[in-house]
């Protein structure tokens, strides 16, 4: 799971938390920035762009693509984020590759603690209002990650994992960020958990490359932020207008038959 085999120059972002932080691969080095500074994103990612072209005597013209976490997680981070990207893309006319700020935090934390082979990585954030984003991967060779589901979100009493156990059900778990505020609610054991752990652009990178690599990228006019609760809330609402045609209709043929 290394970018630096690729010969692709890549420069990527991350805001989706409250750590901000930015990577660019040059010809197999990897220059990079990385800070936890809660509200600071809006000051902190411009001058950490700057940097790092300058370090690698850069500049946007000599980029291939851009990668950068489209969410889920903080609202006002994924925002400034993606105005940033959208900015970079467009000014410089680069294709770009949105990444999940869930699977970018289970690559940083297989870059950290290079968990074994069939290890279940559950990445799981603090959603607020009583929820989590959550998301799991399995431990393939080489380091690569395996998506078991797709990006959710739900109370943390509903994290089913039932049926990755049965495809793994001789493999450990380990949990990853800050979803374990809410432990006590939480129906699991894990191996090991990394609580107070976040996406790093470096992560980003490593997606981003493998991606691009393998043609997988996109004009930024086709991406949209990954706002699961607007999803959420849109289905729920759907539902409940569906709901209420389907009683409505009811009650017609009812006095319908009665007249």
């Amino acid at each position: 799971m290394s970018a630096a085999n690729s010969n692709s120059t890549l420069l990527c972002l991350d805001t989706s938390t409250e750590a901000c932080s930015v990577a660019l691969q040059y010809r197999g080095s990897i220059f990079s920035r990385f800070e936890v500074a809660s509200r600071k994103h809006t000051r902190l990612l411009l001058p950490m762009i700057d940097d790092v072209l300058a370090e690698a005597r850069l500049d946007l013209s000599s980029i291939n693509a851009l990668g950068f976490t489209v969410g889920p997680g903080s609202f006002t981070g994924v925002r400034i984020g993606f105005g940033v990207a959208q900015g970079i893309a467009y000014g410089a006319d680069l294709p770009v590759v949105p990444v999940s700020s869930l699977e970018a935090m289970a690559v940083s934390a297989c870059h950290r603690f290079k968990f074994p082979v069939g290890s279940l990585l559950l990445s799981i954030m603090d959603a607020r209002m009583d929820e989590c984003y959550w998301a799991l991967f399995c431990v393939a060779d080489n380091n690569e990650l395996q998506r078991l589901c797709n990006d959710s979100l739900c109370a943390p009493e509903q994290i089913n994992l039932n049926i990755a156990f049965l495809s793994h059900e001789n493999s450990d778990l380990h949990l990853i960020g800050d979803g374990w505020n809410y432990a006590d609610r939480l129906s699991l054991q894990p191996a090991s958990v990394a609580a107070e752990f976040y996406p790093d652009a470096k992560a980003v990178l490593t997606i981003a490359v493998n991606k691009f690599d393998e043609g997988a990228f996109e004009n930024i006019e086709r991406v949209q932020p990954l706002y699961l609760r607007d999803r959420i809330t849109w289905q729920k609402r759907r539902r409940l207008r569906d709901a209420e045609t389907s009683a409505g209709n009811t009650e017609q043929n009812s006095n319908h038959k009665g007249s």
